[in-house]
């Protein structure tokens, strides 16, 4: 199946194929009863993690490398909810203060063996359970009320690295606090101003490109991004009036493959996509409740080998693939004498394949211009000299730039983003 896309429709993030999920992209409570027999009821979202366990894999195939375990915390009942295979749900979780309750849970994450680490919000501590294939075992709390180290006053969010590091956001104590999978107390960072969101990568990391170190954390009151290393020295950050927004209020943070980095915002219900060093490339997505569209967006979990993510939002869990946008930002001069030649400008949002063509008015190939297999996601420009492929000047006339950009992900079996523009050559 190819899709050509050749309109302003946002393709950074798009639907999987028909054939991969029967056309279904959104889990809604009443959806997911009516598939498992089992009634929802959804209370505050907040994390959500997507893995594939390599325990649950069958060696013999890679069919099944794409199916995917995902947990999801239902805060305002105090559960995590979490697939077992395609038909069934299972649940964990009930109110209170005893080990193995949870109370106002919020950020979620795991690794491959198994461990699942929940921050148990009021009750100042990490929960840290095994997932066996089919349900969810408490295995320990981590941490409690205080201001020591070790110790949390409202902890948020949560992520692992590869590495097996924890690193925790200990709003009120103005830090992230890291530990290993067994609970003991690691290292801080300090230097943050109440910090919420959190996600460490580290260059050991599988299915990361990115060979570095780091940790993006979401602070002052949720309107300021920072980019340190896991050892916590400053790199950058961002506000919220840098990207040209009125106002915003950031959440959970996801890294893809290539590094780029994406943030849910609440308030303007959509996701943010940066680079890896945190400049901001586009938004995706504004209020609603149709395609591409959510309603306060919060948890966002990529499965980074596929370019799988999945978004939670205030009803529902839509699922994606990454792709990628692009449009053209100029064509100057757009009316040029043969030799002078005219400067093409464009933007891409994701790591892409490129491919420039120049176009006849009957839309033969003229020449092409440029092919590249990994192009980086920004601001490029490329210069046409008014040549032909045989290297002669072209006649008098219009032209089309056509501008072919192909994801790296999955997603490049069906989506190709086609951008073009049209400058004409005079005597």
């Amino acid at each position: 199946m190819l899709l050509l896309l050749i309109t302003l429709e946002q393709t950074s993030l798009v639907y999987p194929p028909f054939g991969h999920t029967m056309g279904i992209h959104r889990g809604t409570p009443s959806y997911l009863a009516l598939l498992t027999g089992r009634k929802l009821e959804v209370s505050r979202t907040e994390g959500i993690w997507a893995v594939k366990f390599p325990f649950l894999d069958n060696p013999k195939t890679f069919a099944d490398d794409d199916e995917l375990t995902v947990f999801a915390v239902n805060s305002g009942k105090d559960q995590i909810i979490y697939n077992i295979g395609f038909t069934a749900l299972g649940m964990y979780g009930y109110s209170g203060v005893r080990d193995s309750a949870l109370w106002n849970p919020c950020g979620i994450t795991g690794d491959l063996s198994g461990n699942v680490f929940v921050v148990d919000r009021n009750n100042n501590r990490v929960v840290k359970l095994l997932f066996d294939g089919e349900k969810l075992l408490y295995r320990k709390s981590i941490g409690k009320f205080g201001i020591l180290e070790g110790y949390f006053n409202d902890p948020v969010q949560v992520s692992e690295t590869d590495e097996g590091e924890i690193f925790v956001t200990d709003r009120l104590n103005n830090r992230v606090q890291v530990f290993d999978t067994t609970g003991k107390y690691l290292r801080e960072i300090k230097g943050l101003v109440r910090p919420t969101g959190v996600f460490a990568r580290s260059s050991k990391d599988r299915f990361y490109r990115l060979k570095k170190d780091y940790l993006y954390v979401i602070d002052n009151g949720k309107q300021r991004i920072n980019l340190l290393t896991t050892y916590g020295t400053p790199i950058r950050n961002v506000e919220y009036t840098e990207m040209g927004l009125d106002s915003a209020r950031f959440e959970y943070i996801a890294t893809d493959f290539y590094g780029q980095v994406y943030i849910t915002d609440s308030k303007n219900h959509c996701i943010h996509i940066f680079d890896p060093e945190l400049n901001y490339l586009t938004s995706f997505g504004h209020e609603g409740k149709g395609d591409g569209e959510f309603l306060y967006p919060r948890g966002i979990t990529i499965w980074r080998r596929f370019g799988q993510v999945f978004v939670l939002d205030s009803w529902s869990v839509q699922y994606f693939w990454v792709g990628v946008d692009g449009w053209l930002r100029d064509i100057r001069p757009s009316r040029f004498k043969p030799g002078n030649g005219t400067t093409i400008y464009y933007f891409t949002t994701q790591p892409c394949r490129a491919r420039i063509n120049i176009l006849g008015k009957d839309g033969k190939l003229v020449k092409r211009l440029f092919w590249s297999h990994y192009l980086k996601p920004g601001k490029h420009y490329i210069v046409w000299d008014g040549t032909d492929r045989h290297g002669k000047y072209v006649p008098p006339g219009e032209y089309t730039v056509e501008i072919k950009l192909t994801p790296l992900y999955s997603s490049r079996r069906f989506l190709k983003k086609i951008l073009k523009g049209v400058v004409e050559c005079i005597q």
